[in-house]
Formats: C-alpha cells, structure tokens, sequence
C-alpha cells in the first residue's frame, strides 16, 4: 500500500478577508476530491495572518491524479483570490 501525503498550502491572509477566507473552505470541504481524506483550515497562534489548509491523502498517487485533473486545486484559487500568494509543501506521512 502507498504511504499517504500531506499537503500544506501557506499563506498570509488580512484581517479583513478572514471570513471570506473560512466561508470560501467550507465550501471547498463540501466537495473534497477523490483521495482526500481530511482537509482543515488552521491559522497560526503566533502570527494570525499566517493561515494554511492541510490536506491528508490517500496516496502520493492520488494527490497527484487530482492535480492534473484541475488547472488550480480549490485551495489555491481561494487564497489567491484574497491577495495572497501561497506556497504548497507535500510531506510523506510516515506514521
């Protein structure tokens, strides 16, 4: 069985867009891709313009299926659409 990944889109987003920000994930969690297997929007205690979605995946496999499928993975689109431009780490879940 494939070891499953975690992906990790970071940003920072205003104040000012932090409800646009949970609104618009709650609609991208409504419609989780096949593969996915948890999603969650997390905001730093220490700097709380820092927010990043995590993504627990099936498979390195799948993770990479859903990427070619779309031209930009929800996530992105919406923080994009926010002012920020984020950066994406993908991690191997080792245990």
């Amino acid at each position: 069985m494939a070891n499953q990944v975690m992906t990790v889109l970071e940003g920072h987003i205003a104040p000012d867009q932090w409800a646009a920000l949970t609104e618009g994930f709650a609609r991208i969690s409504a419609q989780q891709p096949s593969g996915l297997l948890a999603s969650y929007l997390v905001q730093s205690t220490t700097d709380p313009t820092l927010w990043r979605t995590v993504g627990i995946w099936n498979s390195q496999r799948e993770f990479d299926d859903f990427r070619a499928s779309v031209q930009a993975p929800p996530p992105l689109v919406l923080f994009r659409s926010l002012g920020a431009e984020p950066t994406l780490a993908l991690f191997e879940i080792k245990g």
